[in-house]
């Protein structure tokens, strides 16, 4: 295995900064009218998605790749004509993981980049500080990378935001279901980032019968600080005898905990770990850097318990993942190296691709796609074997998860003879099991109904 760039610097197209207070007033002075007869970033030849990740930063490594991915799809788009004859441009920017430069790069995209809609976003916190306004001006917030399930159960408080992902709480209470089920006597523990994503977490497994006591079995950490690594968040958890270790945090934050717990000889009977803090690619790549040979980075990964909506990377068999791993080699110019960051963006792209096929080529404005998304929403498809749950009520994505366990090649695998998927809301309902067919990827890799004309 090659590492490649998941841990390069890269910035497109960088906002000049400048405070957040200043930005703020720049993006009210500069409101557009929610439902304008002509909203920006649509012509007959193009629409402008915009999109705000890290690129660089404690927080990048992986999320870095999820902006080439969707471009490539993007561009593969493009290259069959576009849609109803437009091509989409997708303009990035890098805001760090810091709430204060997505105030700014958000500005850049509206202002200046004059997008129709923004796509993809990643950070909980880092959306938070700009969803209001986005919101405020009627432009569509869509498949944001993020599971806060605040963000999504109700849609009169962000009517235009829908998400990516399922949500946090209800992965963690898919997961405590396991976990009740499987370690009956071991100590449970948690590792979480001290913002909505971490809390999230905690709720869903409360929700699920688990409690945990503060510098005892719960050790917290500020999201961006796992860099120097978390050798004291780790010798808390050895201290108290905790042998399987819930991880609530990004990708980097795992690498790092393992690391540390691994400095320490501290070794848990188990790590279960909240699907976007999983990826194995970035785990590794991460460990390689600190010196941890990709053999032993496979061998600390190995056993890892996670949950997904959508196939493992590493499944030959599943068509989308076939079809999304030749469009990412014919078309990524950025970090080509297969994983689940790029199959994310890539999904993400297919169904941003099927929803403009959807609202027709006359159809695509701000108020249209807001409306489609409520009263259909449901039926965009794409790579997850659970439907979207988008409604006029909610604006949650992936209702469902399958829970896996990565084995000695890193690769995810599920936890019985056969995929098992489940589903619960972001409350207090049951967890069940899900029975739900997903659609065939469309012909020639493009959506049902696909037209250049």
């Amino acid at each position: 295995m090659k590492i490649r760039a998941s841990l390069t610097r890269r910035v497109f197209g960088r906002a000049t900064t400048v405070t957040a207070g200043i930005a703020i007033s720049a993006l009210a002075l500069s409101a557009l009218p929610a439902n304008a007869a002509n909203d920006p970033g649509v012509t007959d030849t193009e629409i402008v998605l915009g999109m705000q990740l890290p690129q660089d930063g404690p927080a990048s490594p992986g999320y870095n790749k999820v902006d080439d991915a969707m471009r490539a799809y993007f561009d593969y788009v493009n290259s069959k004509g576009g849609v109803y004859g437009r091509k989409i441009r997708l303009e990035v920017q890098n805001d760090e993981y810091k709430t204060g430069k997505t105030i700014t790069t958000a500005s850049y995209l509206i202002n200046k980049a004059k997008i129709f809609a923004f796509i993809g976003s990643v950070g909980t916190q880092t959306h938070l500080s700009v969803v209001k306004d986005i919101n405020r001006r009627g432009i569509p917030d869509l498949f944001v990378n993020s599971g806060y399930s605040g963000l999504y159960t109700t849609p009169s408080k962000y009517p235009t935001t829908f998400g990516g992902l399922g949500t946090y709480v209800s992965e963690a209470k898919i997961l405590g279901k396991y976990m009740k089920a499987t370690f009956t006597t071991e100590k449970i523990g948690i590792l979480y980032q001290t913002d909505d994503f971490g809390r999230n977490t905690v709720a869903g497994l409360a929700s699920a019968g688990y409690t945990f006591e503060a510098r005892k079995t719960a050790a917290t950490f500020v999201a961006g600080t796992q860099k120097d690594g978390l050798d004291a968040q780790m010798t808390q958890l050895k201290d108290n005898n905790v042998e399987v270790v819930v991880v609530g945090a990004v990708a980097s934050a795992y690498a790092a905990a393992v690391a540390s717990a691994n400095k320490i000889g501290y070794k848990p009977k188990k790590w279960v770990v909240i699907s976007v803090g999983s990826d194995a690619t970035t785990f590794q790549t991460i460990l390689y850097t600190k010196g941890i040979p990709l053999a032993t980075s496979a061998a600390l990964l190995g056993g890892t318990i996670t949950s997904s909506h959508a196939p493992a990377p590493a499944d030959a068999t599943d068509e989308f993942v076939v079809a999304f791993k030749k469009i990412n080699t014919d078309f990524n110019k950025g970090d080509k190296a297969w994983d689940n960051n790029v199959l994310q963006g890539m999904n993400i792209a297919y169904q941003m691709t099927s929803l403009l096929v959807n609202v027709g080529k006359t159809g695509v404005t701000r108020k249209n796609i807001i409306s489609y998304l409520e009263k259909n929403g449901s039926s965009i498809t794409g790579a997850g074997f659970a439907p979207l749950g988008y409604s006029a009520t909610s604006h949650v994505a992936y209702t469902g998860f399958w829970v896996g366990a990565y084995d000695a090649t890193a690769s995810l695998k599920p936890v019985g003879a056969t995929r098992q998927m489940w589903t619960t809301d972001s409350g207090t309902g049951p967890v069940t099991e899900l029975t739900w067919t997903r659609p065939a990827i469309g012909a020639d890799s493009l959506p049902k109904g696909f037209s250049a004309k």
